[in-house]
């Protein structure tokens, strides 16, 4: 008898074993379904959507080279919230998000500037700026002749600049809405000017203490420094001059290099106008440096001090908006 309960209860569990199995499977097919689904789905999210083509289509007809401006100087405070920009149907368009507590529309205005090559935004009234983009930094776009977003410094704390680069003068539109209480869209629409090509010197990519060189245009060409900046960035002083001329190359010709007594010299051999020269009798810097301009004829040096021996410094320049640019290390 105890022999057939054996064999009893062996054979119980193998048929509970096949049952077990059997109704196991289809769970084990469910989930590799589920798997490829998830697959598919995230290869849906990773597609990228292609840039608009001109079609030729759009109505410019709002659009001009004029001088454009929203809303009235008034006591109201705003805060830049982001800054997004995006290719279009032959236009290139910016969107600044504005947030306010007050309830008039934001003044802003947007110029042409020729000297600079920009399209510049001045936003007034601005209480905080969360674009992202530092004072002396950008954000390239490089799309037909639309070069870069700058963030210019301003000498008002309530006033932001950015400067758009363009190839030439080309069209724009400037304008507002208020997407919800207390919250504006800002948008500027440029309609793309066309590449440039220009065979220009921009200068010096590494740093080093050695003698450096930018072979640009002369008072011949109407070079000229219109006004400065500066700051620092990771421990290093940025000065940047503005410059312009006529011509494609706006860029004038300097050299700097180390003298005996461990001061770095930056000459301008031929310019007509130096604006920075003649409003400033010496220029403190951060970080202990000072620069003493110094104009003679058509010739304009300047001498920076306070460096720790000779520190490695760079001298390069950019267009759109038209710079020379030292920095020092």
């Amino acid at each position: 008898m105890n022999k057939k309960f054996v064999w009893t209860l062996l054979l119980l569990i193998v048929i509970g074993v096949g049952i077990f199995f059997l109704t196991k499977k289809p769970k084990e097919e469910v989930i590799e379904e589920n798997e490829d689904e998830i697959v598919e789905e995230t290869d849906e999210e990773e597609e990228v959507e292609e840039e608009p083509e001109y079609t030729g289509n759009t109505d410019f007809t709002s659009f001009s080279t004029d001088t454009q401006t929203l809303g009235e100087q008034s006591e109201a405070t705003f805060s830049i919230k982001s800054l997004e920009h995006s290719s279009k149907d032959g236009y290139h368009e910016l969107l600044f998000t504005l947030n306010t507590e007050d309830e008039e529309e934001p003044y802003v205005i947007a110029s042409y500037l020729s000297n600079m090559s920009v399209i510049r935004l001045d936003f007034q009234g601005i209480s905080k700026d969360s674009t992202g983009i530092g004072y002396q930094q950008e954000q390239a776009i490089n799309k037909e002749g639309i070069t870069r977003i700058y963030h210019n410094i301003s000498a008002q704390s309530d006033q932001e600049l950015y400067d758009i680069g363009v190839s030439k003068s080309t069209i724009f539109h400037l304008s507002a809405e208020e997407t919800s209480e207390g919250e504006w869209s800002v948008i500027l629409k440029i309609k793309y000017p066309g590449e440039i090509t220009k065979d220009i010197d921009l200068g010096n990519e590494e740093f080093s203490t050695e003698d450096q060189e930018i072979e640009g245009i002369g008072a011949t060409k109407n070079a000229s420094i219109t006004s400065y900046t500066y700051g620092t960035t990771g421990g290093i002083l940025k000065l940047v001059w503005s410059v312009s001329g006529d011509g494609d190359n706006p860029i004038p010709s300097v050299t700097a290099s180390y003298n005996d007594e461990d001061e770095l010299i930056v000459t301008f051999p031929s310019l007509s106008i130096d604006r920075v020269s003649n409003i400033s009798a010496g220029m403190t810097l951060p970080l202990g440096i000072t620069a003493t301009p110094e104009r003679s004829g058509e010739q304009s040096i300047y001498t920076f001090t306070g460096m720790e021996g000779k520190a490695e410094y760079r001298i390069s320049a950019s267009l759109s908006p038209n710079q020379v640019i030292l920095e020092i290390k």
